[in-house]
């Protein structure tokens, strides 16, 4: 997560297939962010048409904490490699690897979010 002063919209998704389909067929502004379970996907985009940069937080729903636990860019990735990193994911086999570090976002919901610079 390379953006410690963004606020990030959390939109819940339905399923892994659903997920990649958006990181991979749509552009979404730089304050998105996706969750599933216990994981989120951030927009880490450096701009709006920068690379489709997320990082992959784990969150630790008993202290609320949040770990990064990788980050990947879709950019460059058709649907089905995308899915199955978000399935690997969801499986719960990035938990942790030599990249996991703590991380604190910000995170709203979009009734809080409102609109911000990224969203214009």
């Amino acid at each position: 997560m390379m953006h410690n002063d963004r606020t990030w919209c959390l939109t819940p998704v339905e399923s892994a297939a659903d997920l990649a389909r958006k990181l991979t067929e749509m552009t979404w502004c730089c304050c998105t962010a996706f969750v599933i379970d216990r994981y989120r996907w951030l927009n880490d985009a450096t701009s709006p048409d920068g690379g489709k940069e997320y990082a992959v937080l784990l969150h630790n729903e008993s202290d609320g904490s949040f770990l990064q636990i990788e980050s990947i860019t879709f950019s460059w990735c058709r649907y089905d490699e995308p899915l199955r990193y978000i399935e690997q994911t969801l499986r719960g086999e990035d938990d942790r690897n030599e990249w996991t570090r703590l991380v604190q976002p910000t995170l709203q919901t979009a009734a809080e979010h409102g609109r911000c610079p990224h969203c214009a």
